[in-house]
């Protein structure tokens, strides 16, 4: 690995993030991005700048975590790729039901329904913004068929 030389800016994680979105949305024409404020910018502003390069996969969903889920396995039988930003990890709460649901009905039917999604949280760590209600969340019991990844800094 090449060193960073004291000149060059490191970028924040978000820019990374946006990245990673523009090349999977570039790379899979299936892929559809959906959230509250998502089309401008989303919190943190991940999703800043690709409304105008992808106008009809980034979709504006209004604050209701059980119909954003719902949503998104709707487009996930449909043959899509959702990818579904929840605010914080906290939120995930409001849609737990509809979050077990999908996972348990695509293991269940052993695949046979397809329900694959990726749901993208944010908020984890020590709770330096926004209290601690935005950093508390029910992934302690992580239900058959949900792999849980999480981005990283290395530190």
């Amino acid at each position: 690995m090449g060193k960073i030389s004291k000149k060059e800016k490191k970028d924040v994680m978000r820019k990374h993030m946006t990245e990673v979105l523009k090349e999977t949305l570039n790379k899979y024409p299936n892929t559809v991005y959906l959230g509250e404020d998502v089309q401008h910018g989303g919190y943190y502003l991940v999703t800043d700048g690709l409304l105008s390069q992808f106008p009809n996969r980034i979709i504006d969903v209004p604050p209701d975590e059980t119909t954003l889920l719902g949503i998104s396995m709707g487009f996930s039988q449909l043959g899509f790729c959702p990818i579904v930003e929840i605010p914080y990890a906290k939120y995930l709460d409001c849609g737990v039901d509809m979050f077990y649901e999908i996972a348990l009905n695509h293991w269940l039917t052993n695949g046979q329904s397809k329900t694959g999604m990726v749901v993208r949280l944010q908020g984890f760590d020590k709770g330096i913004f926004g209290g601690n209600f935005h950093t508390h969340n029910m992934l302690s019991h992580v239900p058959p068929g949900v792999d849980l990844v999480c981005f990283s800094n290395g530190e």
